[in-house]
């Protein structure tokens, strides 16, 4: 361990007050709060912006919008974590960091997860119910009528893409309900889904077997693009599909267009390519009583928000004692950030 440091620390968009950060300043360190996040047009640093912004940082806590790039991290000689307050590092070079001697750390907290299990199952069911139907034709002055039907998630067969923290999660809510919980995950061992009342599958047996397709994979190469055209129209004509992922996983131009062709019956998305959503995207031209459209927080919650930066802080002040943060990403990074600490 080495000698206790004082860190300079660039928030680069925190979504509550400066003063959440406070555990950060009475430990001694230097913060740099930039932006916030609920800034109106707030719109993602670029690189040049970051690069500048980072140059005397020792650790970025960075935001769900911006990138932190090699370059970044290469112009700031004395960076040695970066760390999200939630658990996707895909905005995020690893390999890059893990090349300079940075540490990357998320934020895991079982309000993280539990919260995103909790939010797909509602969106689940707010299109089996058919919510929005119902409530324009309410709005519109009218009353219900027999095509306005919904349906029984009892008796379903409900298929998870990605087995891990969320997805599992996903499934043991699920366990009560009479369905046929299916799953794709390479990395999962059989014996752990069997425990969780799931069988695995390859995806294409998944998409032609499932009546619901639920997205809980990490974003990564191999994932980036995973359910493009061929894979929904594997999927049945009365599938719904609800992403509450990344939106890299999925050709939304592929699922808009299943959407208004009939190939899947209706969808739920929060999570997108470009965030915020632009203006000229092809999700707003389809039918709002088949897409259920969140901007990115269906599944946040104030006491969400607070144990995560809580994880982070906490990680941060662990730098600043010469001890690693408790959820490092890259742990092939830790022998050469010992030797530049």
């Amino acid at each position: 361990m080495t000698a206790p440091h004082r860190l300079t620390v660039l928030a680069t968009g925190i979504s509550g007050p400066s003063e959440d950060l406070d555990p950060l300043r009475a430990a001694g360190h230097e913060v740099v709060v930039s932006r916030p996040l609920d800034a109106p047009g707030r719109q993602p640093w670029s690189e040049a912006q970051l690069i500048e912004a980072c140059r005397g940082a020792d650790v970025v806590l960075a935001s769900h919008l911006e990138h932190i790039t090699a370059p970044v991290m290469e112009h700031a000689e004395h960076l040695g974590l970066v760390v999200v307050p939630f658990i996707g590092v895909d905005k995020i070079d690893v390999p890059g960091a893990t090349r300079l001697g940075v540490l990357v750390a998320n934020s895991p907290t079982p309000e993280n997860f539990v919260a995103v299990a909790e939010a797909a199952i509602g969106l689940v069911l707010m299109l089996l119910k058919r919510v929005k139907r119902g409530e324009g034709r309410l709005r519109r002055g009218e009353w219900a009528r027999r095509e306005d039907r919904g349906d029984f998630l009892f008796g379903k067969t409900v298929g998870l893409v990605g087995l891990g923290r969320i997805g599992s999660h996903v499934a043991r809510r699920l366990a009560g309900w009479d369905v046929r919980l299916l799953a794709a995950d390479p990395y999962v061992p059989a014996e752990r889904a069997a425990a969780l009342g799931v069988t695995l599958v390859d995806l294409p047996a998944l998409l032609a077997e499932a009546d619901v397709v639920s997205l809980h994979a990490s974003l990564s190469e191999e994932t980036r693009g995973l359910i493009g055209e061929k894979e929904l129209r594997r999927m049945k004509r009365t599938a719904l599909l609800v992403n509450t992922a990344r939106g890299e996983l999925v050709d939304e131009e592929a699922v808009a267009r299943a959407l208004s062709e009939g190939w899947i019956a209706a969808a739920a998305i929060d999570a997108f390519v470009r965030e915020p959503l632009p203006d000229a995207h092809p999700y707003r031209d389809v039918d709002p009583e088949r897409l259920i459209l969140t901007p990115h927080n269906v599944a946040h919650s104030e006491a969400g928000r607070r144990a995560n930066l809580r994880l982070a802080i906490d990680q941060i002040l662990a730098v600043g004692r010469g001890e690693p943060p408790a959820h490092v990403v890259n742990p092939e990074a830790l022998s050469r950030w010992r030797m530049r600490a």
